[in-house]
């Protein structure tokens, strides 16, 4: 199977499954569109931009589970979504600061599919 052409998006990029994730589809000739949440921030970036095939075939998004429409570009254009953005900290309330920031971020990144895959 040719995948020269195919874009997917990976949210959630700069994490660890995330970030194998982004290597194995480069390696298998994928654009990649992968959000993170601060461009700016090497810890994020920089070892995806080390990978091999991102120079030519990496595109990172700034984007946060919490923010409605914050996936929208990255997920614009493509086939396949890999979701696997997640809040990850240390909380005394994880319904409210874990639990359903998980639930929105899943659904911002879901209705944002369903609508593109309407056009």
């Amino acid at each position: 199977m040719n995948r020269e052409g195919k874009v997917v998006c990976v949210t959630g990029g700069s994490g660890y499954i995330a970030s194998w994730l982004v290597k194995f589809l480069l390696h298998h000739g994928y654009t990649v569109k992968a959000t993170v949440l601060d461009l700016n921030d090497l810890k994020q970036t920089e070892h995806l931009f080390a990978l091999d095939g991102a120079k030519e075939r990496l595109f990172l998004f700034k984007a946060n589970l919490l923010e409605d429409g914050s996936f929208d570009s990255a997920i614009d254009g493509c086939e396949g979504v890999f979701h696997t953005a997640c809040p990850l900290f240390c909380t005394n309330d994880p319904q409210a600061e874990l639990i359903d920031p998980a639930v929105k971020g899943t659904l911002n990144v879901h209705v944002q599919k369903s609508l593109l895959s309407r056009e």
